[in-house]
């Protein structure tokens, strides 16, 4: 008795681990990514893709996500877009964003001023009138 009430409870946690590790809301928010490169230019999606969804993305860091979340990018009002991208604009252009420890080891995915002038120019278009 005791060993079927062990595998039960083996079932019953490998169920729950399958569903929070495989979880729908992470199906839905990977969709979500590549919706909104239907939203946002192609040019200024594969520079945030590039350098900020591995933090600020679906399976990103909480704190980073907190921030700016790019998977529930299309959930956003139209003034909270133009909040963000905004903040988007300023954090990457003072530097704060990428943070140093990426920078120093993913040089790759610091945007160049070109990328700059992108994201904030898109930043720029979406005033809320």
């Amino acid at each position: 008795m005791k060993k079927f009430h062990f595998i039960l409870a083996a079932i019953f946690i490998l169920f729950f681990a399958v569903v929070f590790i495989i979880s729908p809301s992470e199906v839905v928010s990977q969709k979500k990514i590549d919706q909104t490169t239907q939203s946002i230019p192609d040019s200024v999606a594969t520079i945030l893709k590039n350098s900020c969804v591995s933090c600020h993305g679906a399976g990103g860091n909480g704190m980073a996500m907190s921030m700016w979340n790019f998977s529930a990018w299309d959930t956003y009002p139209a003034k909270k877009q133009t909040k963000k991208a905004n903040a988007i604009c300023n954090a990457i252009t003072n530097g704060s964003m990428p943070p140093s420890s990426v920078r120093n080891s993913s040089p790759d995915r610091v945007p160049t001023t070109a990328q700059k002038d992108i994201v904030c120019k898109w930043a720029s278009s979406l005033q809320v009138k």
